[in-house]
């Protein structure tokens, strides 16, 4: 999923977060791309199932953890229309600083921020969304892509394109 990690380049440009990352919910439930040496990239598919789960109510009063850091739900519209974002902040262990975390949700992916000591959650919340918006709007949920060795098929709908070289 190396194509992911320009997605997560970009979320980090502005110099405004400490780590990102494209995290698959559907079918390939684990992270995708992420910040190198960051909690991100130790996800795992518990803690993904906890984010979207049935139970929406838990998560207030136990918290729960991304790539075991404790952490804290502070707003979930995460399946609200029109919202689809998390707002969630790591708990201090041993009095280290806790930070500000925003989930966005789109088509088969989570996007993941998390800002540096001092970034306002709401921006978070709103680069999260907006980059989720980004790949609902461009039809994400519907393009899938397949490579087998240099063979790259693409599924948009009812085609399926097969191309030879990169992509």
């Amino acid at each position: 999923m190396a194509g992911w990690q320009s997605y997560v380049d970009n979320l980090m440009c502005d110099g405004c977060c400490q780590e990102a990352a494209i995290v698959g919910y559907c079918d390939a439930k684990y992270v995708w791309a992420a910040t190198a040496g960051g909690i991100f990239h130790s996800i795992t598919p518990i803690e993904i199932d906890m984010i979207v789960g049935k139970d929406r109510e838990g998560f207030f009063t136990n918290g729960l953890t991304l790539g075991a850091k404790k952490c804290s739900v502070i707003r979930d519209s995460l399946y609200v229309d029109g919202d689809c974002t998390m707002d969630i902040r790591t708990k201090s262990q041993g009095g280290e600083p806790t930070y500000n975390v925003a989930v966005g949700r789109a088509g088969r992916v989570l996007v993941f921020v998390m800002g540096k000591e001092g970034v306002h959650g709401g921006g978070l919340n709103k680069k999260a969304y907006s980059m989720a918006k980004y790949l609902r709007d461009s039809g994400y949920p519907s393009v899938t892509i397949w490579s087998v060795s240099s063979f790259f098929f693409f599924f948009i709908g009812p085609i399926l394109i097969c191309s030879l070289g990169c992509i």
